[in-house]
Order: structure tokens, then C-alpha cells, then sequence
């Protein structure tokens, strides 16, 4: 009988270590499941579009391509569903600034805003800006971005400009800014003189309007020193950078080899596009990009380049401090331990 308990004992022991060393490996295992990457669709897409070509190269993490007007949505509430997102640098700095959830990995995009213009002319630089007084300036999304950047580069060249009402009256002596709800009122018939489009937009209006509408300008080379701005940035979950060091590292390697890819004669646009709507979550989603309105001079308009968060952590604070200073401090600014290092 002795005997016959000690070996039910033996038993018991057994089965409990080999479920606590099964439970063991699951955990590890948990903790290797593939980690979320969000982005919206356009210019940021792009920056990710070769690791969704080629979905070996990061095995751990999964591309996800969502809405633009959805991004926040993934980073903020009480289910904070991506591990890592690339966002507009106002709207991080905005809801996650202050590092209490994520931290800032990097820039990945440096604008892609283009000022355009009815038919031919002078190019607009920061030295003849003074040319588009009394003139009307149509800006999508007037109060985000494309309209905070321009104004921010109005207001360092010392040139007043004046918001539009609704009764459509324009000044002489201000540049006047109209703001338009989307692409379909950048026409040639507008009474807008000039107009602020992002890629791929503007390009695609110029061709599709035959040089009626042309790209006169970059507010890239406007802002600042002419290097562009910080666009979208990526950041990440804090606890996510600590367990996973490794694939967070593989990920930011990853960026200067994917700008390199996009621009590869051998990376044809079909496969970019492809790439982008693979990782599409609402299927039904209109892409931004097709085969048909994305080629190689669209793709450097975009700005695609990797900054490491702290060698562009004082771009960062200059850029939000400039839009701040144009919109009443809306973004504030993110703390020191936003910026990893």
C-alpha cells in the first residue's frame, strides 16, 4: 500500500512539472506571436510596402494598411490594438506624447506637399512667396497638416495670410486660404489661384487636366531649411520595445532597405500597389495608390526616408512648435522619453 502511494504521488508529481513546463512553453510562444504593425494608406504604406511584398523578411510582425481618417483609432481607448503604428507626427505627438503608452521609433515620411497652379509660370520659392498675395490659395484639409505646414511657411517668411469665410470675399494684402473639403474642388475652373495637393494628387491633376493645373512648388524645399519636415512617424508600445528588442530592431533596420526597394528598377508599380492593397484590413477600401496614378517621380515626391527618433528628435520639436504656433498649441509637445533612444 506504501509502495502504491508513493508511486500515485510519483505520478501526480510527473503530470503536474510536465504541465507547468507545457504552460512554460506556451508562454514562451505567447510571447513570439506576431506582433501588429498599422499604417494608413498612402505615403506611409509605401514605406512598408516591400515588407509586405515579401512577407519573410519579418516574419514576427503583421502589416496592417488601414484609412487615414481610422489611424488614431488603433493607439488610443482602452484597447490599444496596434504594438506598433505609423501616424501623423502632430496626432502622436498629440495622444501619445506623453510616453505613457508608446514611444517614437523614428520618421519614415518628410511631406509630401506640393503647391500647384493654373496653367505655366514662375516656380514659387521661399524668395518670391511674397507673389501669392491677394492671391487665393485652395488647401485640402485646411486645418490639419497640408494648411498648418503652409501657414507655418507663410509665418516664417513674415507674410500675413487671411482665412476665406464662407461669403468667399478675398483681401490684397494677405494671402487668402480656402479650404477645400477634398481633391474634386482642385479644378481649373476653381477661383482659386493656387492650390496645396499632396502626392499622389497633384501629379495625377496635372497630368489629367494636360498642364491646365501644374506643380509650381514644393513645401518640402519652403519649410525650413529646404530638407522637408517630419510627416509620419512610427512608434510603439513601450512594453513591446522592452520583450521584444530584437524584431523592433529588424523593423527599424528594415526602412532604409525598403525607400531603396520602392526606388529599384526591378520593383515594378504593380507590384508596389499589389503589396500595399495586400495588407489592406477593410478589403473594400479605395486604395490611394493604383498602377496607373504612382511612378517613380510620385514615389520620391513622397518623402520616403528613415530618421532614428533621436537624431530627428529636435526636427520634431521645431516642426510641432511651427504648426503649434499657427494653431493655438493644438499638438503640445511630447515629452523627452517619447523620443527612444
Amino acid at each position: 500500500m506504501k509502495k502504491f502511494l508513493i508511486f500515485v504521488l510519483t505520478v501526480i508529481m510527473g503530470l503536474t512539472t510536465f504541465s507547468f513546463v507545457a504552460c512554460n512553453d506556451n508562454s514562451k510562444q505567447d510571447s513570439s506571436v506576431s506582433l501588429s504593425l498599422y499604417a494608413p494608406d498612402g505615403a506611409p504604406a509605401l514605406s512598408v510596402a516591400r515588407l509586405l511584398n515579401d512577407k519573410e523578411i519579418i516574419k514576427e510582425i503583421s502589416v496592417n494598411i488601414v484609412s487615414a481618417n481610422t489611424i488614431a483609432s488603433f493607439v488610443t481607448g482602452e484597447d490599444l490594438k496596434a504594438d506598433v503604428c505609423i501616424l501623423p507626427v502632430n496626432l502622436a505627438s498629440k495622444m501619445l506624447g506623453n510616453a505613457q503608452n508608446y514611444q517614437m521609433l523614428g520618421v519614415v515620411t518628410n511631406g509630401n506637399l506640393f503647391l500647384m497652379r493654373k496653367g505655366q509660370g514662375e516656380m514659387i520659392t521661399n524668395q518670391n512667396l511674397t507673389s501669392l498675395i491677394g492671391k487665393k490659395v485652395g488647401v485640402i484639409n485646411l486645418s490639419n497638416v497640408p494648411g498648418l505646414t503652409f501657414k507655418a511657411i507663410l509665418k516664417q517668411s513674415q507674410i500675413p495670410f487671411n482665412t476665406v469665410t464662407d461669403d468667399g470675399i478675398a483681401v490684397n494684402d494677405k494671402v487668402n486660404l480656402v479650404g477645400l473639403s477634398d481633391g474634386t474642388a482642385v479644378v481649373p475652373s476653381s477661383d482659386c489661384d493656387f492650390f496645396v495637393v499632396p502626392e499622389p494628387a497633384a501629379t495625377t491633376k496635372q497630368n489629367a487636366t494636360q498642364n491646365k493645373l501644374t506643380i509650381c512648388g514644393s513645401l518640402q524645399q519652403m519649410y525650413g531649411e529646404g530638407n522637408g519636415y517630419p510627416q509620419a512617424v512610427i512608434v510603439a508600445k513601450k512594453s513591446v520595445i522592452n520583450n521584444n528588442k530584437t524584431q523592433i530592431q529588424k523593423l527599424v533596420n528594415s526602412f532604409n532597405e525598403n525607400a531603396s526597394w520602392l526606388k529599384n528598377s526591378q520593383t515594378s508599380m504593380e507590384m508596389v500597389v499589389n503589396a500595399v492593397m495586400s495588407g489592406f484590413v477593410d478589403k473594400e477600401m479605395a486604395p490611394t495608390f493604383t498602377a496607373k496614378n504612382l511612378n517613380s517621380t510620385i514615389i520620391e515626391n513622397c518623402g520616403i526616408a528613415f530618421t532614428k527618433a533621436n537624431d530627428t528628435k529636435q526636427s520634431v520639436l521645431a516642426y510641432l512648435q511651427s504648426i503649434n504656433e499657427v494653431s493655438n498649441n493644438a499638438f503640445s509637445t511630447p515629452v523627452d522619453e517619447f523620443f527612444y533612444k
